[in-house]
């Protein structure tokens, strides 16, 4: 477990009394989670850019793992925010507060920076201390195959009930919360902003509930909650029920199905976290407290005397008499501890996290105010333990630059980096990081081992490839699992990754590919990103990119069912022809052929565009051949990918329909497509283009400062909020064919 980057914010000068006290559990501390989509929210008591103390409260804020400088506010409250949680999907974050207030946000156009409420719910007086959305019915699971067996037999998906059905058995959209005095309440979205609500208790009679978790089964809802039986006096029990959420009209009912509880021994201290060992089809539970154990939920046959057992008895004469086997008569669920693990450092724990899929390592993290210990749960050993540092970094001049009021506001103890303390920790989907974040809202992140530490390079690379090839086919974000690959002693993991993906994928039926091209192309755009010399390769395909999205506007825009003459669109849009090349030789010889001005002039800009990325290929071709660069057998060219060629072509035909200057390319387009054409020709005909052709070169790596980037700095990172490292940014240098006088614009929007 190696230290990332650790955040630093300027201090408050003064906070209120024990804030910092470990033994203070009442006292409600910054918390964060990851999405799916490796975006964090966490909240803050204060504004991240406060030093007086002005804003006390509830802030919550978002930020990209790659960028966690760039923060953006969701939302504020008066009150503390006690729960956060995303969607399985990562679009949608709940935010829950100390007094029963429950809001949803989603993006405002997919923007990270605007933020929407969707639908709000009120519970007053009550305190939530966990949240969690409805599964949508959509599991994914790795079995167990050869690693050269195809994709879809390896990751099978599978069709689990979603947690509230609506018309048709479509998932309906929804969350439930758990209060600290028992109350379960599951809402969902209604007409004017408010939700459905509906309500139960955990018991006829409150508890006090101190902490709680919540995980998906077989389309119901786990909860285990941890209060004191019997009264304050009592012992410390885990309270389990299975929730189950059906639609009525209007507000959806729940009912509630006990559950064994575990009744902790008499000399544990108060539990002060409980997780799921899984978010979905789980049977573990983690409890940390001055111990951190795992519990398992099994099933156990009791013994009982025949005449006590159900069915008919021995020696009954009516029909099929005699009595059934034990083990079906009398299966009972219980709970049996199965490891123990002692804090180390003679602190207390303050939070437990685990990894969320079976896919994952099988890792537990334990927090304690000053230190994350990394445990493995099928081993049951320490793996290794790192001290949390939440000062020191840039944070010293932050620190010294600010000087002490006049009038103490909350006491006479100034606050420092040093007394913050570890608050809540967190696990990514895909197992690749841990975050942590500190009393003072300062995230820091940790890599994890993959699998586990000092594995064999071939290993290594089969387990990431596999990661990777579950985010393509579930969706999710694995910029979780790249970091963790980039700060490893192999440098050339991500080059075998690379190579052994591609290999991967083309082995897979033609169905699979076509319907997973485009996620497949963006993670080979990620995987190049991070290896300095694949940078060409981020350029050329992200040009494929762009091609495929222009074709798919001029395929649109075209339309032959419904014009006269559509026998030449129809043979310019038939991708199945065995005598494409003929037939896109024949159109370029009529340059009459497409009349088609008016539908593709509002296409212009990126016919345009198109355009200049066949000449900028072309250019490629000639430069490489003129100064002898020999091709990386991994790196990517748009002239050497025979569909990119034949792309360009239709697109060259398109954009001299639409009456752009095209007439130039189509002519060397051609050559290149001919396997039988003469390099040297070829060569001479590109190198004139060079100096007929006063067109924009295209060069897609563009400039970007984010933590993955290659830029050569080791680890940890000590980065402030608000304050773009210079050390970060990595510009790669375009190559003579892609430098012109006419070259586009470098500044856009981070889209990751």
């Amino acid at each position: 477990m190696e230290l990332i980057y650790s955040m630093r914010r300027k201090l408050l000068k003064y906070e209120p009394p024990h804030f910092e006290s470990p033994s203070d559990h009442e006292v409600v501390r910054p918390i964060c989670t990851i999405s799916t989509c490796n975006i964090i929210a966490f909240s803050s008591p204060t504004e991240l850019d406060d030093t007086e103390g002005d804003t006390w409260g509830g802030h919550v804020y978002v930020c990209d793992l790659d960028t966690p400088w760039n923060c953006h506010k969701v939302t504020s409250t008066a009150y503390p925010v006690s729960a956060l949680e995303w969607d399985m999907e990562g679009k949608q974050l709940l935010v829950a507060t100390t007094v029963g207030d429950v809001s949803v946000y989603t993006q405002k156009d997919y923007l990270l920076n605007e933020w929407t409420c969707l639908y709000t719910a009120s519970f007053p007086g009550e305190h939530i201390i966990r949240a969690v959305f409805f599964h949508n019915g959509r599991r994914l699971v790795m079995v167990d195959k050869k690693p050269d067996a195809p994709i879809t037999e390896r990751i099978q998906m599978l069709r689990s009930t979603p947690t509230l059905k609506g018309f048709g058995g479509v998932a309906c959209e929804g969350a439930c919360i758990i209060t600290a005095t028992g109350l379960i309440g599951v809402l969902t979205p209604a007409e004017g902003g408010r939700a459905h609500v509906a309500t139960d208790c955990l018991r006829p009679t409150r508890d006090h509930i101190t902490a709680a978790s919540i995980a998906h089964k077989n389309g119901s809802l786990v909860i285990a909650a941890v209060c004191r039986s019997g009264g304050s006096a009592g012992r410390w029990c885990v309270r389990c029920v299975c929730a189950a959420v059906t639609s009525s009209s209007p507000a959806p009912a729940i009912a509630l199905s006990p559950l064994p509880t575990i009744y902790l021994p008499q000399q544990d201290s108060q539990p002060v976290s409980i997780t799921w060992c899984q978010r979905e089809d789980t049977d573990s539970l983690l409890i940390a407290g001055a111990t951190l154990t795992m519990w398992k939920c099994t099933e156990r046959a009791h013994q009982v005397h025949k005449l006590f057992a159900k069915g008919p008895i021995q020696g009954n004469t009516t029909p099929g008499g005699g009595p059934k086997p034990v083990t079906d008569c009398f299966n009972t669920l219980v709970w049996q501890k199965t490891v123990a693990w002692g804090v180390e450092g003679g602190e207390g724990a303050v939070c437990a996290a685990s990894s969320r899929t079976a896919l994952g390592a099988p890792h537990a993290v334990l927090a304690t105010p000053r230190a994350l210990h990394l445990l493995a749960r099928d081993t049951h050993h320490y793996l290794c333990s790192r001290a949390v540092i939440t000062s020191g970094g840039i944070s010293n001049a932050v620190e010294a630059s600010s000087t002490p009021p006049k009038k103490a506001k909350y006491g006479t103890t100034p606050s420092g980096g040093g007394c913050a303390m570890v608050s809540c920790v967190e696990m990514s989907q895909l197992g690749g990081v841990v975050l942590a974040i500190d009393t003072h809202a300062q995230l820091h992140l940790y890599k994890l081992p993959q699998p586990w530490a000092d594995i064999p390079t071939p290993i290594a690379v089969q387990h990431a490839t596999n990661l990777l090839e579950y985010a393509v086919v579930s969706g999710y974000d694995c910029l979780d699992v790249l970091v963790a690959c980039t700060g490893s002693i192999k440098h050339n993991i991500l080059e075998m990754m690379y190579e052994r993906l591609t290999e991967s994928f083309q082995r897979q039926p033609a169905a699979f590919q076509q319907y997973y091209f485009h996620s497949w192309l963006k993670l080979r755009i990620a995987l190049c990103r991070l290896i300095p010399s694949a940078q060409s390769s981020v350029s050329w395909l992200t040009c494929l990119q762009s091609l495929q999205a222009c074709w798919a506007a001029v395929s649109l825009a075209l339309r032959p069912d419904d014009k006269p003459d559509a026998a030449p669109l129809a043979a310019l849009l038939d991708d199945h022809s065995h005598e494409q090349d003929k037939t896109l030789l024949t159109l370029e010889a009529k340059p009459d052929a497409i009349s088609e001005a008016a539908t593709l002039q509002p296409l212009r800009l990126c016919l345009q565009r198109a355009i200049d990325i066949g000449l900028t290929a072309l250019l490629s071709l000639a430069y490489q051949h003129q100064h002898q660069h020999q091709m990386h057998p991994n790196n990517y060219e748009v002239w050497a990918d025979g569909a990119a060629v034949q792309l360009v072509r239709r697109l060259a035909l398109a954009a001299r329909a639409g009456g752009r200057a095209a007439d130039a390319l189509l002519r060397p387009l051609a050559r290149l497509a001919a396997p039988s054409t003469p390099r040297q020709e070829l060569i001479e005909e590109c190198l004139s283009l060079s100096t007929q052709w006063t067109g924009a070169r295209v060069w897609e790596s563009l400039p970007r400062c984010n933590v993955a980037a290659p830029h050569g700095n080791s680890w940890p990172l000590y980065l402030e909020y608000g304050v773009e490292p210079e050390a970060l940014r990595y510009n790669p240098e375009p190559p003579g064919y892609a430098q012109c006088e006419t070259a586009p614009s470098i500044t856009m929007d981070a889209i990751r």
